[in-house]
């Protein structure tokens, strides 16, 4: 689209609303950012833009660009309803000025991972690899860097939040991949379903020339589509599949050659293998040889925050899976082994969790659970019958508490399943904290 002289209206001043005010200016635009905090970056002084309140200028525009972490369920968001004024994302902005392909990926959790081993996978094929959306750098700053150097052969890897998926009208990956389905984020949807819906939005697009990746896990969401797109699913345990997983090998079925031994990679626990198995699935759809994709995957360092081991010592081992901020990754870092584990869990609820749901029937590996934060004294509510647990507020206290507790061969496991915004900016501070605290009490 030519915009050259629109005007735009930008809300939320964070990386991609910044992102996406520089894409547009760029490319000829009347860009107005309006923010209901101070806006910090220096690119304001390139544009108009208002800060500490959103006015009635917002409106004054062709069409608005909303950041992913702006509600819009709002008085101020039905006005551009009323005046008929199109609110769309970030995402969705950017796409218009990429021709490369672009891999697109959602899902409950996990995202982070499998996209960075697709970047991994996929550096050596192409120019420039650009890896962005919801995770490092907006989808509108890498375009902006592929517009502006005038590259080719380029190809674009995408982790998209439901957030960012919420308002998107012709945005099309080649290829989709929703990694996995389970509760999340109902301090911000009216339902399950709607989360939900949030995520399929990556596939509204999608027609025969594309393909949508999906967990066989959650099959029988996807069987409405199968006269739009190509599907394809993976799984660890299914069969029938382009891989299998046996004794810990991804098979490919087709030549029965192993592509990897899961062993040797440097990521634990059953969730990794649907992560890389996706990763696997999309690499294929683009030809990649499998040595390529073995040493990509062998070399893969597990991303920090995500089960990430930052300590062991007297055979106790300290993990950070601060980025679990849902039940379900909790209860995958949990499962991912045997060893006796003093559990944290806490922060700021994303909605109403029922606890007792997941956690009810007594895990034998759990020997203690540590509640923190604003969500910890509901969490000790639900839990206490059934596991030794303490209700600890603050976070710094808790985590003291569990460090007192751990003995020989335990496990002390950070993977709160709450957002960290009780006590903390984002789940990377909390994770920080996670591990100052035990490397400082480590060195008494």
């Amino acid at each position: 689209m030519n915009i050259k002289n629109k005007n735009i209206t930008i809300i939320g001043a964070g990386m991609s609303g910044i992102g996406a005010a520089q894409l547009a200016y760029h490319f000829g635009a009347n860009v107005f950012l309006s923010d209901q905090k101070k806006i910090s970056h220096e690119f304001k002084k390139n544009i108009s833009y208002e800060e500490g309140k959103h006015s009635k200028k917002c409106y004054d525009c062709d069409f608005a660009i909303v950041s992913p972490g702006v509600p819009t369920d709002n008085p101020f968001f039905n006005q551009f309803n009323k005046q008929k004024i199109e609110v769309i994302s970030e995402i969705e902005f950017a796409s218009w000025y990429t021709k490369s392909p672009i891999i697109g990926v959602t899902g409950s959790n996990g995202k982070s991972t499998t996209v960075s081993i697709l970047n991994d996978i996929f550096l050596d094929e192409y120019d420039s690899t650009y890896m962005g959306g919801n995770i490092g750098i907006p989808f509108s700053l890498n375009v902006l860097d592929e517009n502006t150097k005038n590259k080719s052969n380029n190809i674009h890897i995408l982790e998209l939040s439901s957030f960012q998926l919420e308002r998107i009208t012709t945005f099309k990956p080649n290829v989709a991949c929703i990694l996995n389905l389970s509760e999340d984020h109902l301090d911000r949807y009216d339902s399950l379903i709607d989360y939900y819906n949030a995520k399929f939005n990556i596939s509204k697009n999608l027609d025969k020339n594309d393909y949508l990746v999906y967990n066989y896990n959650d099959k029988n969401y996807y069987s409405k589509l199968y006269e739009k797109t190509n599907l394809i699913q993976f799984s660890s345990k299914g069969k029938g599949l382009n891989f299998n997983v046996e004794n810990n090998h991804i098979i490919e079925n087709n030549t029965k050659n192993t592509i990897i031994d899961c062993n040797q990679t440097k990521l634990k626990g059953e969730h990794n293998i649907e992560n890389i198995l996706a990763a696997i699935q999309i690499a294929k759809l683009f030809n990649i040889d499998n040595d390529v994709i073995k040493k990509a995957i062998t070399n893969f360092n597990p991303l920090e925050h995500r089960m990430e081991v930052i300590k062991k010592e007297k055979n106790i081992t300290y993990i950070n899976d601060s980025k679990s901020t849902n039940i379900k990754s909790a209860l995958k870092a949990i499962e991912s082994s045997n060893q006796d584990t003093i559990l944290i869990l806490g922060g700021y609820s994303k909605g109403l969790v029922n606890y007792k749901d997941h956690l009810g029937v007594k895990l034998n590996n759990i020997i203690n659970i540590i509640c923190y934060g604003n969500e910890g004294e509901n969490i000790y509510k639900q839990l206490k019958n059934t596991y030794k647990c303490q209700y600890i507020k603050k976070f710094n206290e808790a985590i003291v508490a569990s460090i007192k507790l751990a003995k020989n061969n335990n496990r002390v496991l950070l993977s709160p399943a709450c957002s960290s915004y009780d006590q903390f900016n984002n789940f990377e501070e909390r994770g920080n904290a996670f591990k100052q605290i035990v490397n400082n009490h480590l060195q008494k």
